[in-house]
């Protein structure tokens, strides 16, 4: 357990002891408790038909589950409940810049593992059930209490049961037990059970990391192939010089497309092409900029600074500085290494270590479309 804002806690010890290894709790880890929502706003989030939203309820007679998908209608909340019931909304990040501030708190964990920002509205009793996820996840305590209960990674061979569409785990023991109050956080590594029940009503911040799953990578692969002239090949059976009246399915075909595998993952810059583009994107797809700077309103004092909500990477790629952004690649010559570091990092960034001037002349062309696109924002 640590005791402490997460802002002075030694990510790297923290990061070698327990990500991806070991649940954690952080006890008082922000000085100012999240407080985005309050309940009525949530609730107006689940009527809308684009916002992702599930109302998940236990009957206080039988215990059993029930789950509603959104959008909601208004009457639906006024039939409920004082307890046993609990609101989750998806994706805050989308629909909240203000969230974004909790994202400053995990930069030690690099923009592309984000999958996003979940937000639950418990009554009095209220919690999805005990349960393990395929994700990392950091619960954060914003209002009220919630007892947690959090078992060791890996204990979920007791078996689950699906109700209503939730996998629910039958049983597991915990090692962490606790009420977590306001400013209070959890750490969840994949496949670690967990379960909790609010005591009277709260609210909690997910916050997820999502990993690129097989499926995902040969689907990327797939979309790649079918729009490259040469990597469309077909398989050629020149070997053959006997009958197979018997409809055998010869090994020579297997060994084709072993090859053809084994061909495309001996191109690090494709793999790293496409995932890094795809990594780049958030989770509801391209990101929708309200406050576009014109490039001619620059000055050679002014500081720039990634839009808080972008997806963003960056790698070396064919001999450039790639910067991705939402799925979108731009191009810097080397010398501007450290620069797009910076500028990747979302910290403030003068446009002066892009040799800005105002006539433009040595000013990168890719921040320019940077610029252009809406992914940075004028701080000075």
């Amino acid at each position: 357990m640590f005791n402490g804002s997460l802002k002075d806690i030694n990510k790297s010890q923290w990061l070698e002891e327990y990500w991806q290894k070991a649940p954690c709790l952080f006890k008082n880890a922000f000085d100012d408790p999240p407080d985005f929502l309050s309940p009525d706003e949530l609730a107006g989030f689940a009527l809308q038909d684009e916002v992702e939203s599930r109302l998940i309820i236990q009957n206080s007679q039988t215990s059993q589950w029930t789950i509603e998908h959104g959008p909601l209608e208004q009457s639906r909340f006024s039939s409920l409940t004082e307890s046993h019931w609990t609101l989750l909304i998806q994706s805050i990040d989308s629909w909240l810049p203000e969230s974004h501030e909790l994202l400053n708190y995990f930069r030690f964990i690099p923009r592309w593992r984000f999958d996003d920002i979940m937000v639950s509205f418990a009554t009095d009793l209220g919690g999805v059930g005990p349960h393990a996820d395929n994700y990392d996840v950091f619960l954060i305590q914003g209002i009220g209490e919630r007892r947690w209960r959090v078992g060791a990674k890996g204990d979920t061979s007791k078996g689950t049961t699906v109700i209503d569409g939730m996998s629910h785990l039958q049983d597991f023991t915990p090692i962490i037990d606790v009420v977590m109050q306001p400013g209070d956080m959890l750490y969840i590594p994949p496949d670690t059970p967990h379960w909790g029940i609010s005591k009277g009503e709260s609210i909690g911040y997910s916050v997820g990391y999502r990993s690129i799953q097989t499926h995902q990578l040969l689907s990327l692969l797939t979309e790649k192939l079918a729009e490259t002239p040469h990597h469309q090949q077909f398989f050629a059976d020149l070997y053959r010089k006997k009958e197979n009246k018997s409809n055998f399915f010869e090994d020579q075909l297997v060994q084709w497309a072993q090859q053809q595998l084994i061909d495309l993952s001996s191109q690090p810059e494709l793999l790293a092409d496409l995932m890094s583009k795809q990594l780049s994107l958030s989770k509801l797809g391209e990101y929708q900029s309200t406050n576009i700077t014109d490039i001619q309103q620059l000055k050679e004092d002014s500081q720039i600074q990634l839009q808080q909500g972008v997806g963003v990477n960056w790698l070396i790629f064919d001999q450039k500085v790639r910067l991705n952004v939402e799925g979108e690649s731009f191009d810097f010559d080397p010398k501007y290494l450290e620069t797009v570091k910076l500028l990747a990092s979302f910290s403030p960034v003068s446009v002066k270590l892009f040799n800005f001037s105002p006539d433009l002349i040595d000013f990168p062309s890719a921040l320019t479309n940077l610029v252009n696109r809406g992914y940075v924002n004028t701080i000075k």
